[in-house]
């Protein structure tokens, strides 16, 4: 029976199938759009008209198609394990990132590695047993010396401006976890906004989501959407964005008189981190980029002070802090074996003229052969000037060591013989070599008793370095796996299919030609009934 009715029905299928030709068209504008989620037509039966009364001759009628929503076709599920990932997957990029520079600072500085330098220091050492008073076997000890701590000073200078490009990294990403957290708010409101009024905001979604993922990466996340579609998170257990409320995070010095900063929420004047924490996959709190710089740089510059019972648990789970604090151990014992030799000191802490060696004039000067650049090794009463933890300048550090300028304008000032007169005379060398030779470095802090060699704790140090590389970097594999495994799984779900589209582009062009059919068809029964049949009843 030919009707309005019928019209209506078939304008309805025109238009359900115009809406899938949009969504269709606007999946396909938007295959290459990062973030995208395809969108679906969801089609349902409109309501019935039921004509007649009664029980008798009832008659139910279809009103036509209606569209109910126009959805995104995405997975929570996927969407939070992805999330997890990547923030694992961020942690471990910006530990093994910070390994690699470590392994190359140390490895190789302009050709020559430091582990080189030590072995020249050494075999000088030897040859100079042989001819202690000779200017040319003196001339390569010294000049080796020269060499070993210009590249110890050398690398301590490369950690540190390692450890500042760190610092610079963690501002960049505390600015642009703020930045994200503003740009979430402001899709929270414009999609509460348009999908109060009954219309979709996928497309805002969408971006909201890319926005979510790169935050996610960034700093450990717990999220909820509530009843109006805005998003809601928790970042390392502290309320980031919460309706209409957002908290930033601010930085502030890691500690007194630091170069270095630290993320601190803005609210609650709390740090965002606790650094005294163990961090790892044992403990489930790998999470983000942040929090791995941040494990990476530490929150001071270490030396070898650190490197003690008392104070090594404040850097040992700090990678710079801990390579550092190991490194200047290393050439603290080197510096100080010899100048302890050289230069002895009495208990009191005063010159030692009883002991200590001549050099070639006859002379008992107590010159030691590294040298503090702003401190002599003596006041001017004779006294010791003795190492304050506080004041780097003070300390026989890497960075801080120069050789004696005496010594450099003449060789003949190192004094080296213990017998006054006796210019063949080695046993101060031979004590040197014997102490360089034995167990006398513990090996870590935390194992005191566990003696070790000059030339095993450095080794011992460079093979530590490279186990947290092995297992940074496998762990930063593992996670690239699963991050690309969950992606794919992602992309096969929400990502625009060409084929797919094209299909449902053909399927809505023949519903929507097949709809104007009707609606023709319709439109000539009617004009037949109107007019023509009207004219006949007349």
């Amino acid at each position: 029976m030919a009707s309005m009715g019928s019209l209506i029905r078939a304008a309805s299928g025109l238009a359900a199938s115009q809406n899938g030709l949009y969504v269709t068209g606007h999946n396909l504008a938007n295959v290459n759009t990062p973030g995208y989620v395809r969108q679906q037509s969801m089609q349902q039966e409109s309501n019935y008209l039921t004509i007649g009364q009664g029980k008798r001759d009832l008659l139910t009628v279809g009103l036509g198609v209606e569209i109910s929503q126009i959805r995104q076709i995405r997975d929570s599920f996927l969407d939070r394990n992805f999330r997890t990932e990547a923030g694992r997957y961020g942690f471990y990029d910006a530990q093994a990132q910070a390994i690699d520079e470590i392994e190359a600072i140390l490895g190789e500085i302009h050709g020559e590695t430091i582990a080189a330098s030590i072995n020249d220091l050494w075999d000088a050492l030897n040859e100079l047993s042989k001819n202690p008073s000779g200017q040319e076997t003196r001339g390569i000890f010294i000049q080796s010396a020269a060499i070993f701590i210009n590249k110890a000073n050398h690398i301590a200078e490369q950690l540190e401006e390692y450890q500042h490009n760190l610092n610079n990294q963690i501002r960049e990403q505390v600015n642009r976890i703020n930045d994200l957290t503003a740009e979430i708010q402001e899709w929270n409101d414009k999609i509460a906004y348009y999908e109060a009024s009954g219309d979709h905001a996928n497309d805002f979604r969408d971006a909201r989501n890319l926005a979510l993922d790169e935050l996610s990466q960034l700093i450990d996340i717990q999220y909820h959407e509530d009843k109006i579609g805005r998003i809601n998170i928790i970042a390392e257990g502290h309320t980031l964005l919460s309706g209409n409320y957002v908290s930033k995070i601010k930085l502030e010095q890691a500690t007194p008189k630091n170069p270095f900063v630290k993320p601190v929420w803005a609210d609650t004047d709390t740090d965002v981190f606790n650094m005294n924490k163990p961090v790892g996959a044992y403990y489930e709190n790998d999470m983000g980029k942040l929090k791995g710089l941040l494990y990476a740089r530490g929150d001071k510059t270490g030396n070898h002070t650190d490197f003690t019972e008392d104070k090594y648990s404040g850097v040992e789970g700090q990678m710079l802090p801990r390579v550092q604090a190991q490194f200047d151990f290393l050439v603290n014992r080197i510096v100080t074996l010899i100048n302890d030799a050289l230069s002895p000191k009495k208990p009191d802490g005063t010159f030692d003229e009883d002991h200590a060696p001549y050099d070639l004039e006859g002379n008992q000067s107590g010159i030691e052969l590294f040298k503090r650049k702003k401190h002599d090794r003596y006041a001017a009463d004779g006294t010791y000037i003795e190492e304050d933890s506080s004041d780097r300048s003070t300390l026989y550090s890497a960075g801080n060591i120069i050789i004696n300028p005496e010594i450099l304008e003449d060789y003949d000032k190192l004094a080296l013989n213990k017998t006054k007169g006796n210019l063949s005379d080695n046993t101060l060398i031979e004590e040197i070599i014997t102490e360089w030779e034995s167990s006398s470095m513990m090996s870590n802090p935390k194992t005191p008793t566990t003696k070790l060699s000059i030339g095993e704790f450095y080794s011992n140090m460079v093979g530590e370095i490279g186990g947290l590389g092995r297992e940074a970097v496998q762990h930063l594999k593992n996670q690239r796996t699963m991050v690309q495994q969950i992606e794919g799984q992602r992309s096969a779900l929400s990502g625009v299919s060409l084929d797919e589209e094209m299909g449902n582009m053909l399927k809505y062009q023949h519903a929507y030609n097949a709809a104007s059919r009707v609606i023709t068809v319709v439109d000539g029964m009617l004009d037949t009934i109107v007019n023509r049949l009207g004219v006949v009843g007349r």
